[in-house]
């Protein structure tokens, strides 16, 4: 049988005590701004993650998360910014070896450069981020110069 973790605790100072409850009765803010706040109160009142979910209208989930946020960066914690989404595989490194390698004759046999050689000859990097930065840069290494 699994144990239910403890709960992150929360200690609010007066002054969080009092920011948490101006937001969470503020009408002018986001609903999801007072949800949190009203999270944060609750919890900062030893109240369990269950009971804050079932006053607050939310999941299990939602009231956990919130709290955690709290507990690590507190006011901060509350807003939405951060976190979706993994991290970048490809920076701008990588942008200039793309950029350096087109400055240079393609290898032989070939007039242009192509999203696929250029990936074969960078190695690490997939055709399609090669894809993706070449059109966003506006660069065609479509053939330009073929026909004649």
């Amino acid at each position: 049988m699994k144990s239910i973790p403890d709960a992150t605790p929360i200690t609010l100072t007066a002054k969080e005590r009092s920011d948490l409850s101006v937001l969470a009765r503020s009408q002018k803010g986001a609903h999801r701004k007072r949800q949190r706040a009203r999270i944060a109160l609750m919890a900062g009142d030893g109240v369990a993650t269950r009971a804050i979910a079932r006053a607050v209208g939310c999941t299990i989930g939602t009231a956990s998360k919130w709290r955690v946020r709290f507990a690590v960066k507190r006011m901060a914690g509350l807003d939405d910014a951060g976190e979706r989404g993994a991290e970048p595989k490809y920076g701008p490194e990588h942008n200039a070896r793309i950029l350096a390698l087109l400055d240079q004759k393609p290898p032989a046999g070939y007039a242009n450069w192509s999203g696929p050689l250029l990936s074969a000859a960078l190695g690490e990097i997939h055709v399609q981020y090669i894809w993706r930065f070449l059109r966003a840069q506006k660069i065609d290494v479509s053939g330009a110069s073929r026909g004649a």
